[in-house]
């Protein structure tokens, strides 16, 4: 890789970064959460999540051009029940139960 290419790869990851923590920032206005999963919560980052998720998604696509179906499909489920239920709980079940399943088929 040149240097250019690797100016653009930082400016990705910081937008990346910059955008995985607007979600979590808004819906902390807008959720009431009880304070024990609060407490759960704020003690695992929102990078956290983000470096467990996206590697899985673009990892194929780095290796050879294909996508990781399984994984896209969890995260669209993901997707579909954080933008229904608003909740972080029942976004992070959702994927780890679609996840399992999708590794069953």
């Amino acid at each position: 890789m040149n240097s250019v290419a690797y100016v653009w790869l930082i400016a990705a990851c910081g937008i990346a970064t910059y955008l995985t923590r607007l979600p979590g920032l808004w819906l902390g206005r807008v959720l009431r959460v009880r304070p024990r999963l609060k407490r759960g919560l704020d003690s695992i980052p929102v990078g956290v999540f983000a470096a467990m998720v996206v590697p899985s998604l673009v990892n194929g696509v780095a290796k050879g051009g294909h996508i990781n179906i399984p994984f896209a499909l969890a995260a669209l489920v993901s997707a579909v029940v954080a933008l229904w239920t608003k909740h972080p709980l029942w976004t992070m079940i959702s994927g780890v139960v679609s996840i399992a399943l999708l590794r069953l088929l």
